[in-house]
Order: C-alpha cells, then sequence, then structure tokens
C-alpha cells in the first residue's frame, strides 16, 4: 500500500509542476454543486500556484470571478489545449471573488445576470426575472413547467 501511495504522490507532484500561472485548467461542477446542470467543467485560468507542505495549492479565476477557494491538483482538469479564447482575454485582475456554484449558474445561462426564474406562467411577459435581463430561462428555472416562451 505504501509503495502505491508513493508512485501516487510522485504522479500527482509531476503533474502539479506541469502547470503553471495563466494555464487553462477545468473543475468538475458535479463534485460541488449536485444540481442538474448541463455544463460539467467550469474552465479556470491559474492565478497562483503555491506549495504548501507535499502539496500544491493552486487559486483560479473563472470568466466571472476569482474562484473564493483553492484547489489541489486532484480537482483540476487539464484544459490547456482547449481553452475558450474569451477567458484568456478576460482581465482577471478586476474581477472580484464567486463561488464555483454562482459561476456555474452564470456559466449556463451565458450571461452574467445570475438570474432565475419560477415563473408559473409561459414566461413571455417583463414579470419574468429572465425575460427582464434579456436572458433565456434555462433548466435551473421553473423544471416542472413546460411551454416556456423565454428559453432557448
Amino acid at each position: 500500500v505504501q509503495k502505491k501511495r508513493k508512485l501516487y504522490d510522485k504522479h500527482l507532484t509531476q503533474k502539479a509542476e506541469q502547470y503553471k500561472v495563466g494555464d487553462s485548467v477545468g473543475i468538475q461542477i458535479s463534485d460541488v454543486d449536485p444540481t442538474n446542470i448541463d455544463v460539467k467543467l467550469l474552465p479556470c485560468l491559474i492565478l497562483s500556484k503555491d506549495k504548501k507542505d507535499d502539496d500544491f495549492i493552486f487559486k483560479i479565476a473563472c470568466k466571472f470571478g476569482k474562484v473564493a477557494i483553492a484547489y489541489t491538483v486532484e480537482s483540476l482538469i487539464d484544459l490547456r489545449s482547449a481553452c475558450p479564447t474569451d477567458l484568456k482575454l478576460n482581465e482577471v485582475s478586476s474581477l472580484g471573488e464567486i463561488t464555483v456554484i454562482e459561476a456555474a449558474k452564470l456559466l449556463v445561462r451565458g450571461a452574467v445576470s445570475g438570474v432565475i426564474c419560477d415563473c408559473k406562467t409561459k414566461c413571455g411577459t417583463k414579470h419574468c426575472p429572465c425575460k427582464k435581463v434579456g436572458v433565456a430561462c434555462s433548466t435551473k428555472c421553473h423544471v416542472k413547467q413546460r411551454g416556456c416562451l423565454n428559453s432557448t
């Protein structure tokens, strides 16, 4: 068991040393937010990489803000070859902190509003919070209702 543990630790150290500040990584959303969500990965950039004891700790940011908690290398998924261009163009230093769940909700909507509605009607008027801010209703909105007029 000790031998396998040492091999695993060596593998994690090698993987952590590959990542540099500015690299694209992903965080699996289902680990953090088990609700029904279309997107499985939150694309992020590495802001800082610190060594604490034998582990590397990564601070990351997505296009909506700096992620509030730090991650170890086990939680990161390599997206260096598939990074969205809008993520690289974003000015990270001006962004505020955000939780992964909030970022996932914003990513699902494709907007920075974070609005969820629970309308009993078909979302055809400005009474719908989503329609009011110009965002299409998503899978997080009124799950049981059919025939929404504000979905894509």
